[in-house]
């Protein structure tokens, strides 16, 4: 590997045995804990700045810069594409690697982001493929290259091989993991002269060998003072002890398995440690520790003026990357003692930027669609909610069934969409709109759609953002759906879409404004859009076959457009009472008003518009803002829009326009479909990688759309 570097980052796990410290562990290959002790660091200033105030403390801060430096130098580049490698998996590991990608800037990939050709890696991307540098690896070697290791997981198939001819450079490098093997900690003091011809500065805890018959003896017969781990932590390992784990990581149930596969486990015989106090319980008691220690390596190597602490303890973790979080400590180190150490490098070439990978760019649009889709049906149900339905007369109730039944359409209620008359009692539905997670349009499982899709990109929100988001979620803690009244529910939908528009608010003004910030609202604007087309689709033809005379208020009418949030506009355009037509106007074609398709398309128009995109996709980006130029066009040529450049006698003149129940229905569900195919073209660009013309010559055909 370049400059015979293998583990460019790592972690020793040390305890302080009175007159030395001793190495308890390795972590060589991917070393974890990092971004707890720079969120420790930071929770612990800001609840006892004084400490920090009167003392001289050295910062942790800025390790995530050099560790970036660090990673940038392992290419030849000014500016290579360096990258995070992840297996995705929710927990401990993808918090810090979230944690470590954002502060350095950096974006998180999976395997299936990633591809070989031509001996070259390159990630998916909006604009295509790209290639890849540098890769900081999060996930085992053997799960790097299926080819290379069979049965390892899923991996790069290739990925081996381009690093070999090094084409990419993988920090830490495959195989740097064997020195955190515990069985060789035992033999340390004659590994490390061999290979470095230099002493052991610092020895390692005794460890035995359970393979060993004498030592497995020996541990037997010392058990209360030994601690049983197996040689690594890796999920194959456990795959290989028959796929048991230990239940609770217990020390015990660890004990019962080493008796069953002893090749695979080791004892230590950890020392008394000096004890630290720990305040428990109204009082001061000892309590041993053990301390993560962190390095960089490379032209400026570098010790974290800091490192992590926890309590020691019999359990022992039984995956990979996690850590036991029971009293985790900050670490201070006087700045007076370090030396400067920090990298003196001149500024790195600034380059062009690169792209967000098409697995982000999904991820956000289909979040800002789950977040759009929760905040409608919370508004159209609380304004629905504010009618009381259950103290309307039936003629009342028929008058604003069709309204109930579009919003039971629009959120996958298809049953009750389909009734003709009104039911007594509205409460299931509405508990179901809200509450239920089974139902996919449902509120609840909206916001924990939108939740999952901003977990797997942790990276790219901030932390404002996911802040709100939690709160959001709170709200439905302790809420039963079947014991949930008419009232609770209403105050819910009420703080869901004030939330929401907290949580917008607070992603315009944190989040950087770039292809990624624009994939959220080409997904909130195209929810809206369809959102509104949806209603209008199965609202409008029962409005228009129940209309009523010119004379009096057309209450449904009203209340359609207090769903879709534009009554006040309607009264500030035409000053009047509510007329199909106009209404239809407004709500589709109108370019000032937020709820309007018009206006949606428009956003959804310029944001594909700003995505720094270029070559193929620039074209193929270019075809998708014509498609929201016909669509824009055709909203025009409705019908339904139409109607509304009829003069005043001709309005007096009739009641519905020049159109019937059917032909709107007709015309609405040709919007749709074209809408889709929409949707479908930014799929195809964007996320699929797939040419979308050459696919289907069509696609961007509207007239064959409809």
């Amino acid at each position: 590997v370049p400059n015979g570097e293998y583990s460019q980052f790592g972690a020793f796990d040390l305890v302080n045995a009175g007159d030395s410290w001793q190495v308890v562990e390795h972590h060589m290959g991917t070393p974890f804990g990092l971004s707890h002790v720079l969120q420790n660091r930071r929770i612990l200033s800001q609840v006892f700045p004084e400490i920090y105030q009167q003392c001289d403390v050295a910062p942790v801060a800025g390790f995530s810069t050099y560790l970036l430096e660090m990673l940038r130098a392992q290419s030849s580049k000014a500016n290579p594409h360096v990258l995070l490698l992840t297996t995705g998996q929710r927990g401990q590991a993808y918090f810090e690697e979230a944690f470590i990608a954002r502060h350095m800037g950096i974006s998180i990939a999976q395997p299936g982001d990633l591809l070989v050709r031509a001996n070259q890696v390159f990630l998916k991307t909006i604009r295509g493929l790209e290639p890849v540098d540098v890769i900081y690896r999060r996930v085992e070697s053997s799960s790097l290259d299926p080819i290379s290791v069979p049965g390892g997981g899923w991996g790069v198939p290739g990925l081996i091989n381009v690093w070999r001819k090094g084409n990419v450079s993988i920090v830490n490098a495959p195989g740097a993991g064997v020195a955190d093997n515990r069985a060789l900690l035992r033999y340390a003091d004659r590994i490390i002269p061999y290979y470095l011809n230099e002493g052991q500065i610092l020895q390692s805890v005794k460890t035995y060998n359970l393979l060993d018959r004498d030592q497995r003896q020996y541990a037997t017969d010392g058990a209360d003072s030994m601690i049983i781990k197996p040689i690594q932590d890796s999920d194959r390992l456990w795959r290989t002890c028959g796929g048991l784990r230990p239940s609770g990581n217990s020390a015990r149930s660890i004990a019962q398995i080493a008796k069953k596969y002893p090749e695979y486990f080791v004892a230590q015989e950890v020392p008394a440690t000096k004890e630290i106090p720990r305040y428990k319980e109204g009082g001061f008691e000892g309590q041993s520790v053990c301390l993560r220690v962190y390095y960089i390596l490379g032209k400026e190597p570098m010790v974290l003026p800091g490192g992590l602490v926890r309590h020691s303890t019999a359990e022992h973790r039984s995956h990979r990357l996690t850590i036991l979080t029971d009293g985790f400590k900050d670490v201070l180190v006087p700045d007076s003692v370090v030396k400067d150490t920090a990298p003196r490098r001149a500024p790195p070439a600034v380059g062009e930027r690169f792209s967000i990978g098409s697995r982000v760019a999904e991820s956000l649009y289909w979040s800002g669609r789950y977040m759009e889709r929760a905040e409608n049906t919370a508004r159209q149900f609380y304004t629905l909610e504010c009618l009381r339905w259950d103290q309307m007369a039936s003629s009342e109730q028929r008058t604003y069934w069709p309204l109930l039944q579009a919003l039971a359409a629009a959120t996958g209620q298809a049953k009750l969409a389909k009734r003709k008359t009104p039911p007594p009692d509205t409460l299931p539905l509405s508990r179901s709109l809200l509450l239920d997670p089974n139902e996919g349009a449902s509120v609840r499982a909206c916001l924990g759609f939108a939740r999952n899709s901003f977990e797997l990109v942790r990276e790219i929100i901030s932390p404002e953002c996911r802040e709100v988001l939690e709160e959001i979620n709170l709200n439905f803690k302790g809420l039963s759906e079947q014991r949930a009244t008419r009232a609770s529910l209403r105050a819910l939908s009420e703080r869901i879409v004030t939330e929401v528009a907290r949580f917008n608010g607070t992603a315009e003004r944190t989040m950087p404004h770039d292809d990624a910030w624009q994939f959220y609202r080409i997904g909130m604007f195209f929810e809206r859009a369809m959102g509104a087309v949806l209603l209008l689709k199965i609202a409008l033809p029962k409005i228009v076959e129940n209309y009523r005379d010119l004379d009096e208020e057309n209450a449904d009418l009203t209340a359609l457009l207090r769903l879709l949030g534009s009554l006040d506009a309607y009264r500030r355009t035409f000053r009047s009472r509510a007329y199909i037509d106009r209404v239809a106007q407004l709500i589709l074609e109108s370019s000032n008003n937020p709820s309007s398709v018009s206006f949606c398309l428009h956003n959804l128009k310029y944001a594909i518009g700003t995505l720094s995109i270029t070559g193929e996709q620039e074209t193929l980006g270019a075809e998708l803002c014509g498609v929201a130029g016909q669509l824009i066009f055709q909203l025009e040529q409705l019908t339904l829009v139409q109607g509304d450049r009829r003069s005043t006698e001709q309005i007096q003149a009739t009641k519905t326009g020049p159109f019937t129940a059917r032909q709107i229905a007709r015309e609405l569900e040709q919007f749709e479909a074209s809408l889709k195919a929409m949707h479908d073209g930014i799929e195809d660009v964007f996320f699929s990688h797939q040419n979308a013309l050459a696919r289907n010559p069509t696609l961007f055909d509207l007239d064959q759309a409809y």
